[in-house]
């Protein structure tokens, strides 16, 4: 097969393959809740079902892939955190990133179900949280221990810091769009909150 065949917009088509699943995936479990079938996904997708397991062994496996893939879409990675950027301007991405994803549809949705299914099904919410909010405060303590270590913050507990900023970031439109209440800030005053949540952690923590 030649390279030009394997190949669509200039990704393979495994991974093109592997996206439509993400896409399919992620839109049942917002849906159904955990009470989606591989069969279903692979037919929302367009695949067969032998191509969902060969990328997800198992629907555990796929459901975390998909939070960690809305981690992705908005670079919360590790590697987001290896630029070379000012501590502030690095800080200030990662806030507005961070807002940005917590504020998106998807993820307002799937915190909605998480909190309907939290009772009856805890493990749908164990996933969620190691694949996404537990994995994000990792990077990015790591992040803050770097910094520690180059001089550029002074910081005792660096697992502490790194909660604090995180729902710090959260504040007043996390929410009003978590619950659908009208009158929440505006665009505008959202991105000025944003920069003084980084603007004091800063001065709590940035060196002399």
């Amino acid at each position: 097969m030649s390279a030009a065949s394997e190949t669509a917009k200039g990704r393979p088509k495994s991974e093109e393959k592997k996206q439509q699943i993400y896409r399919a995936a992620t839109q049942l479990f917002l849906e159904k809740g955990y009470d989606v079938s591989m069969d279903e996904v692979a037919e929302r997708a367009g695949v067969s079902k032998q191509t969902v397991y060969s990328h997800f062994n198992n629907k555990e496996k796929l459901f975390c892939a998909c939070v960690e893939n809305r981690c992705v879409s908005y670079q919360m990675t590790d590697s987001f955190f290896q630029r070379d950027l000012s501590t502030r301007e690095m800080l200030l991405e990662m806030a507005h990133q961070f807002n940005g994803l917590l504020l998106s549809d998807d993820a307002i949705r799937l915190k909605r179900l998480l909190c309907a299914q939290a009772d009856h099904n805890p493990r749908l919410s164990e996933l969620f949280h190691d694949s996404g909010p537990a994995r994000l405060k990792a990077s990015f303590q790591d992040y803050l221990d770097s910094q520690v270590r180059k001089g550029g913050l002074r910081i005792a507990d660096t697992a502490t810091a790194a909660r604090q900023l995180l729902f710090m970031i959260q504040g007043d439109a996390h929410l009003h769009a978590l619950l659908n209440v009208p009158g929440g800030p505006s665009p505008e005053e959202t991105e000025r909150y944003v920069e003084a949540c980084v603007d004091t952690f800063l001065r709590a923590y940035g060196a002399p």
